[in-house]
This record gives structure tokens, sequence and C-alpha cells, in this order.
């Protein structure tokens, strides 16, 4: 009998792995226009109360371990092309990465959680990057 793939993010891999491969294609104007949405809604009460939403459930889902897997893929894909891979400071690190890097993380969160999250907290999260990389749909082939 086959082993069954490893599952590195949560019984939501096939999406976060879409999402992720989706990510690394954007151009610049999409990163650009994702960032700029993210900046308008994060300030908002509405998102402050989602991602707590968001933070207790994946705690309570005991998915940390699924949260703290994506970090890696997503460093690769935010980096700076010519920043070096380790740096000082916490401040010196985050000039390094990608303005996306927030965004993402925040859509990547979501989708380790989907399963157990209020549609509307999940939507709300997700929603800098809906017009680029639409909400995962359950029929989307795994990866």
């Amino acid at each position: 009998m086959a082993t069954p793939p490893a599952l590195p993010y949560g019984p939501n891999t096939p999406a976060v792995r879409h999402f992720l491969r989706q990510l690394a294609g954007l151009g610049t104007s999409a990163r650009t226009d994702v960032v700029t949405r993210h900046t308008v809604a994060c300030t908002t009460r509405d998102w402050q109360a989602a991602e707590t939403v968001l933070g207790t459930t994946i705690e309570r889902a005991g998915r940390a371990e699924a949260q703290q897997a994506i970090a890696g893929p997503l460093l690769q894909l935010v980096r700076r092309g010519d920043a070096p891979a380790e740096t000082g400071t916490d401040d010196e690190a985050l000039d390094q990465l990608d303005p996306i890097a927030e965004p993402a993380l925040a859509a990547l969160l979501v989708l380790i959680v989907a399963d157990l999250l209020p549609a509307e907290v999940a939507e709300r999260l997700y929603a800098p990057f809906a017009p680029v990389i639409p909400w995962p749909r359950a029929d989307q082939p795994a990866a």
C-alpha cells in the first residue's frame, strides 16, 4: 500500500501550494495592487477583528506547525533578489522583503485554517489577493 503524500500545511495543503505557485508568478503590477489593497484594508477594525479570529483559530486547531512550515517557502518568494540571506536586526531583515510579504502571510494563514474560519473572516483577510489569485476551489488539482 502506498504511503499518502505528506501534508505539511495541514488538510488545506493543496490550496496553500496552489497559492504559493500563483504568488511566484505574479508580476510587479499585480503585486503592487495587492500591497495597496492590503495597506488600506489592514487599518480597519473589521480587519483587526478578523486577524484576532484567525490567530485564535490557528491556535485552537493545533495548526501551529503548518503555520511555521510556510515560513521557508514564503521567504523564498518574498526575499528581494539582491538581499543577503541573513541580517543583523529585525528592521534590516524586513527591509529585505518584498512588500507583498505581509499580505501573502495573511492569505497563507487563512488558507491553512480555511476549513475552520467563518467565511466572512476568510474573505476579508484574503481580499487583497482575490482579484489576482482567486479563492481556491475544492476541485483544484492537488500539488
